[in-house]
């Protein structure tokens, strides 16, 4: 099943599974408890990201500016925190657990490393590589205008660029 089924699956089954969950809490600490667990827990994710929010967002912002989309990881200074801290503000106890675990050094790098793994699998049986990337420089390619594509006509080949073409 595609990521996005599966996704799709787990964002209709997560309200249930934090009801299911706040009931649970509620039963075995009591309604005032558990309301007041609940609220605190989403108090306490806006503070995270007041305290840090700015200063993290900039962090990744530069590591994604310095390494691209490659950068976007759990590693990336930053982005777990930011993440954990929207999990906290999120209510429900299973969000709160998810976004508390991103605060653990440990524990976030076990899930980047399990994410990463997963993600590599994928392409794998997909059959792409890491190194699907071609580096040319500007004078190894030209750009085709789309015009051309359209029309189903053979093209006239045009010179690299630099290059005047002689009649």
């Amino acid at each position: 099943m595609s990521l996005v089924k599966w996704t799709f699956i787990g964002l209709l089954l997560l309200p249930v599974a934090e009801m299911a969950v706040f009931l649970l809490v509620a039963a075995m600490i009591g309604w005032l408890w558990a309301v007041a667990l609940f609220v605190a827990t989403s108090v306490a994710g806006i503070l995270l990201l007041r305290q840090t929010g700015r200063a993290e967002l900039e962090r990744f912002r530069a590591a994604v500016t310095q390494d691209g989309a490659r950068a976007i990881d759990l590693e990336t200074p930053g982005l777990a925190r930011i993440v954990g801290g929207i999990l906290l503000v999120f209510p429900g106890f299973i969000t709160d657990l998810v976004g508390a675990l991103l605060f653990v050094p440990p524990v976030r790098r076990w899930a980047g490393a399990t994410i990463a793994r997963a993600l590599k699998a994928r392409r794998r049986r997909r059959g792409r590589h890491e190194a699907s990337v071609i580096d040319l420089s500007p004078d190894q390619w030209h750009q085709v205008p789309d015009q051309a594509l359209e029309d189903g006509r053979p093209h006239e080949q045009l010179p690299p660029r630099g290059r005047k073409r002689s009649l």
